[in-house]
């Protein structure tokens, strides 16, 4: 970082007031904007002030993004607000906040991407790390942004393991994981993307700058990984949960995984908390993963069969009536649904809907098809999910969550599944996806005891 160089960060959320804290105690000249004003941020923004940080808010001013020797964006900015079109135009420096932290280190790298499953197979690589003995940190689309650990004062860390998203992978212009893996590619945030070869591409470019040397994990039964699978220059390491010839595979309750160079594992997973293939191929990605770092056959068991997932993700909340009821809030997309309604044997009422992401429903009528009972659509959504899917299985269309739910309730019978996986965003009626799994599980708690 150069004497006197300015810095604007735009987007003062979490990781942007990190960034904002971290270059101020660097003595850097920083500025941080955003459209929000100050008492929306409830004194979040005391601190990087105190750092040295000057504040823009409300409209973005064309001057703060001119005068900027490099912009750092925040991953929830999309980048064709023309202030940073502009600034690009002008030969200025646009980076997110993922890109700088990771200059900013010399540790090896861990990257996972992909449309689903990225939060539990990061966290899973971790307890696995840990369990060998080493110590990772984990984090940057989950939990703690880079930035804001390497501010806290990087710990003893030997390891970075990072949950990384299409929209960071967007503004990373040297990233280079030494082990990136790509678990899925499904049609997702269309509403940001021009289309699904644009969501595609920015996925993919979590390889771009690997070398021959670094690992690139892909899951071999993904058709649009294996379409551009020629493209990854990195050693590649195929996972598959159908059989095919692959690096990791399972087989019944065994997996067994095999690094050229770093040796083979066999692992039992008849004690694992995962349920559902979706989660077998999550293990199988974390496996190839910590095995590239050389963690041994038994960290990798221990980290398995402690390993409990996360909430709001195919989540079972209770039995009522001999109706099991799930809450998958986290299944923000259709990919995501597909692969909850896989993992069920019974009949499903599947409750769908909130922000739509302008993705086609129609992947989900195949599982619907095999395991559905009813399709209870909701929020602003819900209009063009029933349109999409109601001539498959009995459908109804209902203004919010608590009279889908309701809806489903009285259809149910014992031995069914009553699912929350809603394809969809919250922000129609929630803050947040867990907030939505939240309202599902008060839902399912005021029930009682029986009818």
């Amino acid at each position: 970082m150069r004497s006197g160089e300015k810095t604007l960060v735009v987007g003062l959320g979490i990781s942007g007031r990190a960034v904002c804290a971290l270059l101020g105690s660097r003595g850097a000249e920083v500025t941080g904007t955003d459209l929000r004003c100050r008492r929306e941020f409830d004194g979040a923004l005391d601190g990087i002030e105190a750092a040295g940080c000057r504040l823009s808010l409300g409209p973005h001013r064309l001057e703060d993004f001119f005068k900027a020797d490099r912009i750092i964006v925040s991953p929830g900015i999309p980048l064709d607000i023309e202030p940073l079109r502009e600034a690009q135009r002008r030969g200025i420096e646009i980076i997110g906040e993922m890109e700088w932290s990771w200059r900013q280190i010399g540790l090896p790298v861990i990257a996972v991407t992909g449309t689903n499953g990225k939060t539990t197979t990061t966290a899973l690589i971790g307890e696995m790390l840990k369990a060998a003995g080493k110590h990772p940190f984990v984090g940057g689309n989950i939990g703690t942004p880079l930035s804001q650990w390497i501010l806290s004062g990087a710990g003893d860390a030997d390891i970075i393991v990072l949950e990384v998203s299409s929209f960071q992978l967007d503004t990373a212009t040297t990233f280079r994981p030494d082990t990136g893996v790509l678990l899925n590619i499904t049609e997702d945030h269309l509403d940001r993307y021009e289309n699904f070869e644009a969501y595609t591409a920015s996925k993919l470019s979590l390889f771009r700058r690997q070398g021959r040397a670094d690992f690139a994990i892909i899951n071999a039964d993904d058709p649009v990984c294996l379409e551009h699978i020629e493209e990854i220059p990195g050693q590649i390491l195929r996972f598959s949960s159908s059989g095919k010839a692959a690096n990791a595979r399972v087989s019944g309750e065994r997996l067994k995984a095999t690094v050229p160079g770093k040796g083979t594992i066999d692992i039992s997973l008849a004690q694992t908390g995962l349920k559902g293939v979706h989660n077998r191929e999550n293990i199988m990605a974390a496996a190839l993963a910590a095995l590239s770092t050389g963690v041994s056959a038994e960290a990798v068991q221990a980290a398995v069969d402690g390993f409990g997932g996360f909430s709001h993700r195919v989540e079972w909340v209770r039995n009522w009536n001999g109706i099991d009821f799930y809450d998958d809030s986290k299944g923000t997309n259709v990919g995501a649904v597909v692969k909850a309604l896989e993992g069920f044997d019974r009949p499903v009422l599947l409750l769908l809907g909130g922000r739509d992401k302008l993705g086609s429903y129609k992947p989900l009528i195949a599982p619907l098809a095999a395991r559905g009972k009813g399709i209870f659509a909701f929020g602003e959504a819900g209009p063009r999910i029933f349109d999409e899917l109601s001539g498959i299985l009995p459908a109804t269309l209902q203004p919010d969550l608590r009279s889908a739910f309701l809806d489903a309730v009285s259809m149910a019978e014992p031995g069914d599944v009553i699912l929350l996986s809603p394809g969809c965003s919250s922000f129609d009626q929630y803050q947040s996806y867990a907030q939505r799994g939240d309202h599902f599980k008060k839902l399912a708690a005021e029930l009682g005891d029986g009818r």
